[in-house]
């Protein structure tokens, strides 16, 4: 009998883990791969986000895919939002590559993924927003860098 409800237990908090996980809070996502894996800092990456058919709430975060042989401990970036041609803000991220421990955040074989802390922001309807990302490190260009991009959720 006992095993009979612990297996009934683990039943329902796999159904619960299954329904929360399926919970669709992405809004747009993309990576854009760097040309012989350098990150110019005169190099601006732009991400034209979809319009909204309503205000809407989000946070953007900044990714970065290194190679193993990264050898920095963060990254430095700016973020400019952009509506049509205005620029509405322009914010630095850092995204944080390994923890006080020296070890990476996010390991990988061959490419670790790295994430800045997100950023809010709100979008008006039908507005054609774009995100304009430079690095603002000193060493440029910064090698090893596979791709950059951003994940927006509601």
């Amino acid at each position: 009998m006992t095993g009979i409800r612990t297996l009934s237990i683990y039943i329902g908090m796999l159904c619960l883990a299954l329904f929360t996980a399926c919970q669709d809070n992405l809004y747009y996502t993309l990576y854009q791969d760097m040309p012989q894996h350098q990150w110019d800092s005169n190099d601006s990456l732009c991400f034209s986000i979809p319009p909204t058919e309503h205000d809407l709430d989000v946070a953007v975060t900044l990714g970065v895919r290194t190679t193993a042989s990264f050898h920095y401990k963060d990254i430095v970036a700016r973020a400019e939002l952009l509506d049509g041609d205005s620029v509405i803000s322009s914010t630095p991220m850092n995204i944080t590559l390994y923890n006080n421990d020296g070890e990476g955040t996010s390991g990988g074989i061959l490419v670790t993924e790295n994430y800045s802390k997100p950023q809010a922001l709100h979008m008006r309807a039908n507005h054609h927003y774009t995100l304009r990302v430079t690095h603002l490190m000193r060493l440029n260009p910064l090698d090893e860098v596979q791709s950059v991009g951003i994940i927006v959720e509601r």
